[in-house]
């Protein structure tokens, strides 16, 4: 009965307001489209061919299992569920789900022992089985009504058993161990050092990160060590919350350049993203949830209990397509 719950509730969050025949005809209006090309301005589009296992237009009922993983380990103050993520009217949607519970996670601070922790809120994810490196990644979506709170990702990642059998994970200096394209990260409500206040939903995330072998040691970089590496901060003239956008990435062995509505935003050399990398779409928790500081049990990151509320949710990100292409040979 819980499941039956949460997809009525979920349903009508998205829907409010559309009769069956209106969504039906969403759906249908969307499986008439000219031929499939990147949203990339001033741009020779011939060169880019469709890679259609890895993209997807979400007009079916049902999430498809031969594209995706909806299930995935868990690792943040979080957990993931598959019930928050289904698709309705055309879209894919991915919920965030006030439920409290108990789960078990990895202390980092102290040598990655597993500890119980009391958690609030469950989430969705999903993940291509198949992988690419270069080519160009693009989706058209809709920020989540909920702010602060949580943050609707698209994004790239290697995954690490996966590049260990494929003998790809660096094992001597300089090399890599981990590749991850934050194509767009909205509503994130990060602090701004300068304004000394959390980031608007205007503000949106298009950052980079990775793990590279220094000095006998897997070292993490991220934009919060590492800004001219790894960290863009895109400030857009819209409210991600209002209204579908197109977020893309182009990654090619010298550069990785960002994209909004087919406009360049951001632009930063290739130094470490060479590793097979799978699209990625979910949505994690955020501020005021979720801290870095003063965490119990040498958690890295951790819950805010004071901040934990059923009120507003469960709330979702919409996802009208994910679309991925190469560049012909």
């Amino acid at each position: 009965m819980k499941n039956n719950v949460k997809v009525l509730l979920l349903g009508s969050v998205l829907l409010t307001g559309l009769t069956a025949c209106q969504t039906n005809e969403i759906a249908q209006s969307k499986t008439i489209k000219p031929a499939i090309k990147p949203t990339i301005n001033d741009a020779d589009l011939s060169q880019w061919v469709y890679v259609e296992a890895l993209s997807d237009e979400f007009n079916q009922d049902a999430i498809n299992l031969t594209k995706w993983n909806n299930i995935s380990n868990n690792w943040g103050p979080w957990s993931w569920d598959k019930d928050n993520v289904s698709q309705q009217a055309g879209n894919l949607n991915i919920a965030l789900s006030y439920e409290p519970h108990n789960a078990i996670r990895h202390a980092w601070k102290d040598g990655g022992r597993k500890v119980d922790v009391e958690l609030f809120y469950t989430s969705g994810i999903l993940r291509s089985k198949g992988h690419q490196i270069y080519g160009y990644y693009e989706t058209r979506m809709k920020g989540i009504p909920t702010f602060p709170g949580s943050s609707p990702a698209f994004w790239i990642y290697s995954l690490n058993e996966e590049i260990q059998k494929m003998g790809l994970k660096g094992k001597n200096e300089g090399e890599v161990t981990y590749s991850e394209v934050d194509i767009v990260e909205l509503q994130q409500a990060e602090w701004d050092n300068e304004t000394k206040s959390h980031d608007g939903a205007n503000i949106i995330d298009m950052n980079l990160h990775t793990r590279v072998i220094e000095g006998g040691k897997e070292i993490w970089k991220r934009p919060g060590k590492y800004p001219e590496l790894t960290q863009n901060k895109i400030h857009a003239d819209f409210d991600a919350r209002d209204d579908f956008h197109i977020y893309g990435a182009e990654v090619t062995p010298d550069t990785v350049t960002w994209y909004i509505d087919g406009k360049k935003v951001a632009q930063k050399p290739n130094l470490y993203w060479h590793l097979p990398m799978h699209v990625t779409l979910s949505l994690g928790l955020r501020y005021p949830h979720v801290t870095y500081n003063n965490c119990p049990k040498g958690l890295d990151r951790c819950t805010v209990p004071k901040s934990a509320t059923a009120e507003g949710y469960p709330s979702a990100m919409q996802v009208d397509w994910v679309r991925v292409y190469k560049k012909k040979p």
